[in-house]
């Protein structure tokens, strides 16, 4: 008998296998700009201490954090087109075949938020097919950045994504101005694709509360840079979720990942 959060059915996204650590859900992420080698080692070690889902790195740290990972269970995620979405989508197949041949096993694409504004989906589409297959069995996400869309165009991404043959539909990038996850883009997204893909929150995710609800409305991906700090306070073991997701906010007030930002 599955079990219900905000609305949505907790049996068609929760992985299959019992409870699960916080650590498992997180893209522990390092896309700034500046980001030094030294910073990106910083990020492999904790991503090996913790076992995160993945890192996510810029392109040219690819090759640096596969080296470091080798071996460790923890894949190396990347982002393609980043952070604006706005290049033609052969350079984006580009870029995504190169990231994949240097060691990414996962390629977190920005969808060509223009065309999507415009209601160019067959664009949108084709520029998510073009980047799946050239990651050549790669997983792929697609970054809606849901912020800056209506309701409607929302759920038109997501079928865009779905119809381009992705794997996962993604909030935010984290650098637009017009901000990053929400709990209500998240159900949206996952009453639109059920579980026929995954759902990555991220942009703005940095304590529990913000994570437990992100998972409570559908993610099944959390993508944060505070992913040491959840574990930090949630811990490393697997976790009574249903009673977490119930009611994220309850652990508020003992959430040491929101004392520390």
């Amino acid at each position: 008998m599955s079990t219900r959060f905000l609305g949505v059915e907790l049996a068609a996204w929760r992985p299959a296998h019992g409870p699960k650590r916080i650590a498992a859900f997180v893209d522990h992420t390092l896309l700034k700009p500046e980001a030094t080698r030294a910073q990106v080692l910083a990020l492999c070690g904790e991503a090996k201490r913790h076992r995160f889902a993945a890192v996510c790195v810029n392109p040219y740290w690819v090759p640096l954090a596969a080296e470091e990972l080798t071996d460790s269970g923890v894949p190396v995620a990347t982002v393609c087109g980043f952070p604006f979405g706005a290049t033609c989508f052969r350079a984006k197949a580009f870029e995504a075949k190169e990231v994949v041949k240097h060691g990414a096993v996962e390629v977190d694409m920005v969808a060509a938020l223009g065309r999507m504004k415009s209601g160019d989906w067959g664009y949108v589409s084709d520029d998510i097919g073009a980047v799946v297959e050239a990651a050549a069995g790669a997983v792929v996400k697609v970054i809606l950045e849901t912020a800056a869309l209506t309701l409607d165009e929302i759920v038109r991404g997501c079928e865009a994504a779905r119809d381009g043959g992705a794997h996962f539909v993604k909030t935010s990038t984290g650098f637009h101005p017009a901000g990053g996850a929400s709990v209500e883009a998240v159900r949206l997204m996952r009453e639109t694709v059920g579980d026929s893909l995954g759902v990555k929150a991220s942009g703005g995710i940095r304590d529990c509360v913000t994570a437990l609800r992100m998972l409570a409305a559908g993610a099944s991906r959390i993508g944060t840079s505070s992913g040491a700090a959840l574990v930090g306070c949630l811990g490393p073991e697997p976790l009574p979720l249903e009673a977490l997701l119930a009611h994220p906010e309850a652990h508020a007030a003992s959430c040491r990942a929101a004392a520390s930002r």
